[in-house]
């Protein structure tokens, strides 16, 4: 054979190769995309003791737990909902739909230059984006990806003061041992609650449930006071138990700001309003005796 044909031969091996190799190259199965992470972040919320949160326009928030309760220190104080806190900080276990390397240039398409809102979960940054126009899922950059998460595991429209601000009148350290109303007084003389002038057809028992019912009063909501001229005024006094369980006697007002068509009340001491139904609204100001009272 001669040396020209046996090139040839030779050649034509390489290319035959050369073909296999990339077709072989070309055909292999790709590795899958890396599958979203089981939880949005680390963080437990059970940890979490501080929220900032940033919201374009609007004053910063800032939320702090204090052993089981949580309260409000920015814009002003006052006592926050632990279920109303804690339905934020559970953002941090929701499932991811999705997730992306941040990709170059601008954010802008995914509602996060600027940012709907800034959530800082003690150390854990988190950036709220706009929902995605199909699937109803929420941007959310994190870390250094980009999460897709159910649009409604945060909303930013949801990141207000008023959202987070307890609907309990009076907080848990407050027992009260008289009220003095407009037109009515209860107090508690040796264990028992006394009401004057005593109304008729009222028993002890409607009187407790009077009671009871401030204490445990909680409002359907609460905002800032709007300047409002209170139309009346009731004085609360109580013991208030500390740490060391040391009773100490305080006196609390609240001030009616509106009966009809909404219970309104005030306390000046916390400058919130509390809106209560108007049905409420009759058991906490008047001791009318109930059908069927003997």
């Amino acid at each position: 054979m001669s040396l020209a044909r046996r090139g040839l031969m030779n050649g034509a091996l390489l290319l035959v190769a050369a073909v296999l190799a990339w077709v072989l190259w070309d055909n292999k199965p790709t590795a899958p995309p890396p599958a979203p992470p089981a939880r949005l972040a680390p963080v437990r919320g059970a940890t979490i003791t501080d929220i900032t949160i940033a919201r374009p326009g609007r004053p910063v928030i800032r939320l702090r737990r204090n052993g089981t309760s949580w309260h409000l220190l920015r814009p002003f104080k006052a006592r926050a909902d632990r279920f109303r806190v804690e339905a934020l900080t559970d953002i941090v276990a929701a499932k991811p739909r999705d997730h992306f390397a941040i990709p170059k240039g601008s954010l802008t398409a995914f509602g996060l230059a600027p940012p709907r809102a800034v959530v800082s979960l003690n150390h854990e940054r988190i950036l709220v984006g706009r929902r995605r126009p199909f699937g109803d899922l929420r941007y959310i950059l994190i870390g250094h990806s980009i999460t897709l998460v159910s649009a409604e595991s945060i909303h930013p429209r949801r990141l207000t003061t008023d959202s987070f601000l307890s609907t309990k009148l009076l907080g848990d350290r407050i027992h009260p041992v008289a009220f003095s109303l407009p037109q009515l007084s209860v107090i508690r003389h040796r264990g028992i609650w006394q009401a004057t002038p005593t109304p008729a057809r009222i028993s002890n028992d409607r009187i407790n449930a009077f009671v009871d019912a401030w204490r445990y009063a909680r409002a359907l909501a609460v905002t800032r006071y709007h300047g409002t001229p209170p139309i009346g005024r009731i004085v609360i006094h109580y013991n208030e138990r500390g740490p060391k369980k040391v009773a100490a006697r305080h006196t609390l007002v609240i001030d009616i700001l509106a009966k009809q068509p909404e219970l309104v009340l005030l306390r000046p001491d916390q400058g919130l309003e509390y809106h209560f139904p108007q049905e409420v609204g009759q058991r906490l100001l008047a001791l009318a005796a109930h059908a069927g009272t003997p």
